[in-house]
């Protein structure tokens, strides 16, 4: 018997070996032998005999056919468990099936549908994973292990556990890169953490994708509130808004930044009226960047940039103003109102930039912005008196001519702007009597004093001028009265020995011609408009620069005094520079002169010398 198991023994590696370990001995053979072994064993019985006989491949059959029932029997009882919501006996029906048929896919994934149900989403994505590397994944498989990855990590998002949850949703993107929603989720976990900037970056590239996609907008707004970035919470709350103006979300973010740009409104008003003007430039900045779109908001930075002498920003800003009340409908009735405001500080904006132009000595520069100013308002007297002023600064005298004869047509009683032309008149009259074009010098002399009849140098100057043409009676005669109006001026006493040789101030002043000159001044006083009189407190004896000064709308770029002291020194310039060339002479040079050579001497020919004769030959020339 021993013996006869030993030969079973041995056949059996021969059997499941094949081909692999071949033997001369034939199967019908080794038949033989195993069935003298069986009679040897089993004797006479033939149950065993019957059973044996079967051949292998019905033996095997046999056996996956019962545990095919079997896994079939605790699948059915799996999924009657899930209809009947017993989560856990679905688990362990499933778990039989799956230790009788390891490589059934459906099992697994019904499996984790179960632990799914009993929120073990670890469980469930383990089974998941496990069916999808049995065989090649389905759509709906993914889809639900993403969906596995999604609930964990919503889950773990609610306990705070922020970074697991980003693991457990960046999982679920990878599974399905379209999902939305799973990318939203991992900015969320993101936010938690405090990445904000990380959170931005992919919103950037989702809002690529989606541009129509306004909670992407909202979102993102969040982000920048958190950041206190509030312009550009704004520009996503508007964009959000222009898809959805009733969404709720953005209007309460919109309503938000208003609350919060009223209170920084109120603080730099405040801090405005105290003189406390950068932190009121701050404040209103900070109510700006939580509502730009509002022009009362701009003209109040303006104007407080214009305070600080910060001109190009309060430019910009009223600029955008008007550009707000142009585009916005938000201010209905106030809209004009608003728009009226932004152009008059513009346009004061502009006159005191070229004001502080003028004052740093960019004279072309305040033109410029003058030009600016006048395409807004050509009513303005001021605006044509400052750019006449830097015409006048420029040597342009022509065309500040024409700017303050313009001042003068709109307003006559203004004594700044005749002052202005006056001086510039008598200028005009200097430069044509230098030219001797004595016509038209005295001519500007004349118009001069009848825009201001109160200037002695401009009689005086006219006194000269008639003088040097003969006229001595009417010379003598403004020379009077440039007396009269400035006895004691530093012009008094030459002009009383040039025109009135051997007298005094007082014999001159008690004289008949002194009652002819004061009429003539009466009469020229008379010219004028009656306003302009009555501002006089009296007609001789008064100084340019003490007459009242008119009342302005704008800043000038000088008053009156400043005006005279800039034509005085002008021309004492004019004559510094005219003595120092008369004082020049002719250039000479006292360096040592360098002798020059003697000419040269022609050689007289020597007549005891003998005569050459000249001989020639085939194109040669030669002596003999």
């Amino acid at each position: 018997m021993e013996k006869t198991m030993a030969e079973g023994h041995t056949t059996a590696p021969e059997e499941m070996t094949g081909d692999l370990f071949p033997t001369e001995v034939s199967e019908e053979t080794l038949q033989e032998a195993r069935n003298k072994s069986l009679k040897k064993l089993f004797g006479s019985s033939q149950v065993f005999l019957d059973v044996h006989s079967k051949s292998n491949g019905h033996t095997k059959h046999a056996y996956e056919d019962i545990v095919q029932g079997k896994m079939t029997e605790h699948y059915e009882r799996g999924l009657q468990c899930l209809a009947q919501k017993e989560w856990e006996k679905a688990v362990i029906a499933f778990s039989k099936a799956i230790n009788l048929c390891p490589q059934k896919v459906e099992l697994y994934v019904k499996r984790a549908e179960a632990f799914l149900q009993l929120c073990d989403f670890q469980s469930a994505a383990l089974n998941l994973r496990k069916a999808s590397s049995i065989a090649p994944p389905l759509k709906e498989h993914i889809e639900l292990l993403a969906h596995t990855y999604c609930l964990q990590g919503q889950s773990l998002f609610d306990q705070n556990r922020h970074l697991e949850a980003l693991e457990s949703f960046t999982r679920a993107a990878e599974l399905q890169p379209q999902n939305r929603h799973y990318h939203m989720c991992s900015i969320s976990c993101l936010a938690g953490l405090g990445r904000h900037t990380e959170c931005i970056h992919l919103l950037n590239k989702q809002l690529e994708e989606e541009r129509g996609n306004l909670d992407i907008y909202v979102a993102r707004a969040r982000l920048y509130d958190q950041l206190s970035k509030a312009t550009m919470c704004y520009q996503d709350v508007y964009a959000a808004l222009s898809l959805d103006p009733q969404h709720h979300e953005a209007l309460s973010l919109r309503q938000k930044m208003t609350a919060k740009a009223e209170e920084a409104k109120d603080k730099a008003v405040n801090l405005a009226v105290q003189g406390q003007l950068q932190d009121a430039l701050k404040k209103i900045s900070c109510a700006i960047e939580n509502d730009p779109f509002s022009a009362e908001y701009h003209i109040f930075r303006g104007t407080v940039y214009k305070k600080l002498k910060d001109f190009s920003p309060a430019v910009e800003d009223f600029v955008r103003a008007m550009q707000l009340c142009n585009a916005e409908d938000r201010y209905g009735s106030e809209a004009a109102q608003l728009q009226t405001e932004a152009e008059n500080q513009l346009l004061l904006t502009y006159n005191d930039f070229a004001v502080h132009c003028y004052m740093k000595g960019f004279y072309q520069e305040g033109v410029q912005l003058l030009n600016k100013a006048l395409k807004g308002d050509r009513s303005k007297k001021e605006l044509y008196m400052n750019r006449g002023d830097c015409f006048f600064q420029l040597g342009e005298l022509a065309f500040a001519l024409a700017d303050y004869q313009q001042a003068f047509d709109l307003d006559e009683e203004d004594w700044g702007v005749r002052t202005r032309l006056a001086r510039l008149l008598d200028e005009l009259g200097l430069q044509a009597q230098n030219q001797r074009q004595y016509q038209q010098a005295e001519s500007h002399f004349s118009e001069a004093i009848m825009k201001h009849p109160l200037l002695p140098q401009v009689y005086l100057h006219r006194a000269r001028l008639r003088r040097s043409v003969q006229n001595i009676t009417v010379a003598q005669e403004d020379a009077v009265i440039s007396i009269l109006l400035n006895p004691k001026g530093n012009e008094t006493t030459p002009t009383i020995m040039n025109f009135f040789p051997g007298k005094t101030l007082e014999e001159l002043i008690t004289s008949q011609l002194a009652s002819s000159a004061q009429c003539a001044l009466t009469h020229n006083l008379e010219s004028i408009p009656v306003r302009c009189r009555d501002n006089i407190q009296s007609t001789c004896g008064q100084k340019d620069e003490a007459l009242p000064e008119t009342r302005r709308d704008l800043a000038v770029c000088m008053t009156v005094q400043q005006l005279s002291e800039m034509v005085g020194r002008k021309r004492k310039l004019k004559t510094d520079i005219q003595a120092a060339l008369d004082r020049q002479g002719y250039l000479k040079s006292t360096a040592p002169r360098i002798t020059r050579p003697p000419p040269p001497q022609e050689e007289t020919p020597d007549t005891n010398a003998p005569y050459n004769w000249k001989t020639f030959g085939l194109g040669l020339m030669s002596t003999r």
